[in-house]
């Protein structure tokens, strides 16, 4: 006995089933929208965009010991291509706007006065810390000269590079001696000068002007 039959379009044959690698069947009728061939290239001058978008982002380096890594041992940073005239070190601070700059409590010097090397901490907006700045002098220059005194300051890296160095020679901070007034000398990386900072002369306000290398006035 066989099954009954269903009217209408029931009864029409179904598609015919295409074998594996054969081309010449298809089962569903052929489209000219929609996403067409896969096998067929695409026309010359397509461009899907998928190259566009913004720039590639600097990451500065953090320290997150990788798996399996000995103790203290620090990621390396995500590659990324260096803008041209940016000293090495200092490619992240081309994508924010602000720093922070906080410095760190030491007790010897809250608790009886003695003056020791100051030291802070650079943070991005977020709170997050990209770089350590340390001062270096004598106890002498320190504890005599006060805020006069000179020093050299490292800007270390999260991965303890040294990317800046700032020399401050001792200066006189009175205004009525423009002869002797104060100035810093920035270096990065160490060794090579990029600038200066300099005070100029004001009967009453503090004033200062960036330079460059050849103390040309920026």
């Amino acid at each position: 006995m066989s099954a009954p039959g269903y009217p209408g379009p029931y009864n029409n044959p179904p598609y015919p089933m295409a074998q594996y690698g054969d081309k010449s069947v298809s089962p569903y009728p052929a489209h000219h929208g929609g996403y067409g061939d896969p096998h067929q290239a695409p026309p010359p001058g397509f461009n899907p965009g998928y190259n566009q978008g913004p720039p590639p982002v600097m990451y500065q380096p953090v320290a997150v010991p990788e798996y399996g890594a000995p103790p203290g041992a620090i990621a390396p940073a995500m590659a990324a291509a260096a803008p041209v005239g940016v000293p090495p070190g200092l490619e992240y601070l081309t994508q924010i706007d602000q720093i922070l700059i906080h410095q760190k409590v030491e007790l010897l010097e809250a608790f009886i006065g003695f003056e020791t090397n100051n030291q802070y901490e650079i943070k991005n907006s977020l709170g997050q810390k990209i770089y350590n700045a340390k001062e270096k002098n004598d106890c002498c220059t320190r504890n005599c000269c006060g805020s006069l005194r000179s020093f050299d300051m490292k800007i270390k890296d999260t991965m303890d590079r040294e990317v800046i160095r700032i020399i401050r020679p001792f200066r006189c901070v009175s205004c009525w001696f423009p002869c002797c007034l104060q100035e810093m000398e920035i270096q990065a990386p160490p060794g090579t000068t990029i600038g200066y900072v300099k005070q100029d002369w004001h009967p009453c306000l503090p004033k200062f002007s960036i330079q460059g290398p050849n103390r040309e006035t920026c």
